[in-house]
């Protein structure tokens, strides 16, 4: 039953792209804070905490590419990106007159 709730989660990400993202956004976001709380808690400087929690987190943009990669579908979707390009490129050009 596993495998299944796995495989309907990548064919929701596939399908709404941009409310995967934003649940993502937000979940990176609270961890971030919850690491820069963690920073203040321990008698870190101010001016320092987001810094010092921005790398012990690490990149923001490689989680988040981890974060697709583990979706499983990057293949998927770069296959409907080649075939939405190569249908546009066989459309016929309009003619300018």
């Amino acid at each position: 039953m596993r495998w299944l709730d796995q495989m309907a989660l990548r064919v929701r990400s596939l399908f709404r792209r941009e409310r995967v993202e934003r649940e993502m956004e937000e979940e990176l976001r609270f961890h971030l804070e919850r690491q820069i709380e963690a920073n203040v808690q321990a008698g870190m400087r101010r001016e320092e905490v987001r810094y010092a929690a921005l790398r012990r987190f690490g990149g923001v943009e490689q989680v988040k590419e981890e974060c697709r990669d583990a979706r499983g579908l990057a293949w998927l979707e770069s296959l409907l990106q080649d075939l939405r390009y190569g249908l546009r490129q066989l459309r016929p050009s309009r003619q300018r007159t």
